[in-house]
């Protein structure tokens, strides 16, 4: 009885750690080997036993990198090989291998065996629709209908690339070819050039010569790559006359789509409306589905600014007329392969031996002659139809393009490719403690020369001890600096503690001084001069009175068009001139949002929202409102000074009908009557004399009033003088001070 075998050891979580790329890879080099020992096994034991078997097995095919697209997971007791090649070379391969058998047939013949090898003919005996099963369950990555192409891993990985174009550098005849540089200084004079003026490149993804003086070179970074799309690229690099090639057109990267625009819109009139929107769409095309009836079209566009792409793409719709129409990014087709010399989809420059040939007619290029095509006849290469060789309604094409999606669909389903974005970093290899295990040997006792066991572990900790003592030298080290500077800090505090002191010493010296020569001057006076009786009986008998001291007054007069937007720029007027008394006009429903510091105000509201006058009366003077009721008018008297004076503030607008009779009742000795009258006279500084003038001139001259002139007039607009004073004063003046933004000049009157 055979002895049961040793079970197979748990793989999965060895396997699980493994992308499956890498897994692809593994199996590929395990199959490879099984398959070469089996050949080698029936060269040995069978070698002509493919003349005595009666139904012939498909052969092995050995399957390389660029035929297998996904590898199956291994220790699944299915060992299923993916293989991609025609379905014509499926059918007529030839059998030339025979069945496998255990390597013990030839060595035991025991009943076992024999009953496994009557097992094997048995299964070697079906016909042949089973062999077509088998073949049929091996997975592939062919369509499941019938089909003339096959697709390796290339193919497959380039039909869903997305690399950026390139650009090409050429450098002129003048450049010697001696002094032509190589792909490595190209680099090099870029990132100089790119440095000089200030262009944020990060990396050049390639530099390699495309030419004898042509040289290629590409960015992996999309915002970089519109950098150096948009930038006008120089003459000359380090002193050497080039020639800078870029793309013709943006990738698809850069492009969108608007949806399903109305036939009834003109594409112009479309195109004119995006560029509204995004001003850097170029490369603007019509994209129409024939193949449904749809009563709209989309419209694609590259964009040349990756901010403008990015916002138009969270925005996410787009108004086009009186649509808002949604906006997506363009979703490119999987990428043929092809030769551009042979122009056949499928070959490629290192297998495909075609001369270069025309495009349009295939006719074979003559070295050293511009090729100009007079030919008006087309022929593909692929079906020899009256088309280009690429052209979409090639039937060879078209069915190689179905084919290919069918293929790249089910590897990305596999995992076999990824698509990835233009300027993505592909995941870098990780390599984990037990990926790569030892293989079992057996245990063979040594005794070391040398305690190396004992020295390592001394050598861990050692290594462990420094390690630790870094960290607390590094702790140590910051501990030290902040107490530094906590020291520093407590240093500067006392300097400037000390220089306080110094100077407190200073001041009280100087008062002890003072007080000594107070002391000295007091002591003197109290027993040089006479006493206090003495003193008092002389102030009793002087009959000379004290003269009184004259303070003049300033009263200030402001139409400031609006209290709350001056109100500071007032304050600061009033500072500036030192007027303990002003008046002030057409100061509109703000009057109370801002008070003035140390001031008290008297208000009396206009006709409308626009009107009004206030008085305000410094609080060192004391002053009482007579109560009149009368609008546009605040009429408030001065007490404390040295003589009583009335201050009347006007404000007469213009269209207002006012009664001047209304005011004679408070026309007293000392009265000032101020404000904006809207009054001319030529004989009040003003070029002409208008009715109201006339009428204000003839009643001022009734109540024995006088005018007070002024230096300027008071209308920033014209040459008109309408904020008057009048008064029954001796000795006052009047000055137009040129400050404030009001359309009026103010004016102070000085007594």
């Amino acid at each position: 009885m055979i002895p049961n075998p040793t079970p197979p050891p748990d793989l999965t979580s060895f396997f699980n750690r493994f992308s499956n790329e890498e897994l692809h890879q593994i199996g590929l080099a395990l199959i490879q080997q099984s398959q070469h020992s089996i050949q080698m096994q029936q060269q040995v034991h069978h070698p002509a036993s493919s003349q005595h078997s009666p139904h012939r097995l498909p052969r092995i095919i050995r399957p390389s990198l660029e035929t297998i697209s996904s590898i199956p997971p291994l220790m699944n007791h299915q060992p299923n090989c993916s293989e991609v090649r025609p379905l014509m070379e499926q059918q007529t391969t030839p059998v030339t291998s025979t069945p496998r058998r255990p390597a013990s047939d030839s060595f035991d013949n025991s009943d076992g065996n024999r009953q496994r090898m009557k097992k094997r003919l048995r299964i070697n005996d079906l016909p042949p629709r089973n062999e077509q099963v088998e073949q049929h369950h091996l997975p592939t990555l062919v369509p499941p209908h019938h089909h003339q192409h096959y697709f390796n891993m290339n193919v497959l990985k380039r039909a869903v690339s997305s690399n950026l174009p390139c650009f090409f550098i050429i450098f002129g005849a003048s450049v010697e070819p001696k002094n032509i540089p190589s792909g490595i200084q190209v680099a090099i004079m870029l990132k100089k050039l790119y440095a000089d003026n200030q262009i944020p490149i990060k990396e050049l993804s390639m530099c390699v010569q495309a030419g004898e003086r042509r040289f290629k070179f590409a960015v992996g970074d999309i915002a970089n790559f519109l950098t150096l799309f948009n930038w006008t690229w120089p003459e000359e690099i380090d002193n050497k006359k080039t020639e800078f090639i870029k793309p013709h057109t943006l990738p698809d990267c850069y492009a969108l789509v608007v949806r399903y625009v109305p036939l009834d819109i003109n594409q112009d009139i479309a195109r004119q409306e995006i560029l509204k929107t995004i001003p850097a769409a170029v490369g603007f095309s019509s994209i129409h589905y024939h193949h449904r009836q749809r009563p709209s079209y989309d419209i694609r566009f590259t964009v040349r600014s990756l901010e403008q792409y990015q916002t138009a793409l969270e925005l996410g719709r787009l108004s086009i007329g009186q649509h808002y129409l949604p906006l997506t990014t363009f979703l490119t087709g999987y990428r043929l392969t092809y030769y551009t010399a042979c122009w056949k989809i499928g070959h490629m420059r290192d297998k495909c031996q075609s001369p270069v040939s025309c495009r349009k007619y295939l006719g074979s290029y003559t070295n050293g002659v511009n090729h100009s095509c007079q030919n008006d006849t087309f022929i593909c290469a692929q079906c020899g139809g009256n088309h280009f060789s690429l052209d979409s309604i090639c039937p060879v094409v078209k069915k190689y393009r179905e084919e290919l999606k069918l293929a790249v669909d089910k590897a990305l389903a596999s995992g076999a490719i990824k698509r990835s974005a233009p300027g993505e970093v592909s995941r870098p290899f990780q390599q984990q403690t037990n990926d790569f295990p030892l293989l079992n040997q057996g245990q063979v006792i040594s005794r070391p020369a040398w305690t190396t066991s004992d020295n390592g572990s001394l050598h861990s900790n050692l290594k462990q001890e420094m390690s630790d003592l870094v960290v607390t030298i590094k702790a140590l080290s910051e501990t030290m600096i902040r107490t530094e500077k906590s020291f520093n800090d407590l240093n500067n505090r006392i300097e400037v503690q000390h220089k306080s002191t110094i100077l407190h010493c200073n001041s009280i010296c100087a008062i002890i001084d003072t007080v000594q020569i107070m002391s000295s001057w007091v002591q003197e006076e109290w027993y040089s001069n006479s006493t206090l009786d003495s003193v008092l009986t002389k102030w009793e008998n002087n009959p000379c009175p004290l003269p009184n001291q004259f303070i003049p007054l300033n009263i200030l007069t402001y139409n400031v068009q609006g209290w709350g937007t001056r109100a500071l720029e007032v304050m600061d007027l009033i500072f500036k001139v030192d007027s303990p008394v002003c008046v002030f006009t057409e100061v509109k429903e703000l009057w109370n949002s801002f008070k003035v510091p140390h001031f008290t105000s008297f208000y009396q509201k206009g006709s409308n929202h626009s009107r009004g006058v206030m008085i305000t009366i410094g609080k060192h003077l004391r002053a009482t409102r007579i109560d009149t009721g009368i609008e546009n008018t605040v009429i408030v008297d001065i007490h404390g000074l040295s003589e009583q004076i009335r201050i009347i503030g006007i404000y007469w607008p213009q269209g207002q009908m006012r009664n001047l009779k209304d005011l004679c009742p408070f026309l007293v000795k000392g009265t000032i009557l101020t404000g904006d009258f809207n009054a001319t006279s030529d004989e009040w500084s003003s070029q002409y004399t208008d009715r109201r003038g006339s009428s204000l001139k003839k009643w001022i001259e009734e109540n024995e009033l006088t005018f007070i002139p002024t230096n300027s007039h008071s209308s920033k607009r014209s040459d008109r003088h309408i904020d008057l004073t009048f008064t029954n004063l001796n000795r006052v003046e009047n000055e137009t001070i040129f400050y404030g933004s009001s359309d009026h000049w103010p004016t102070v009157l000085r007594s």
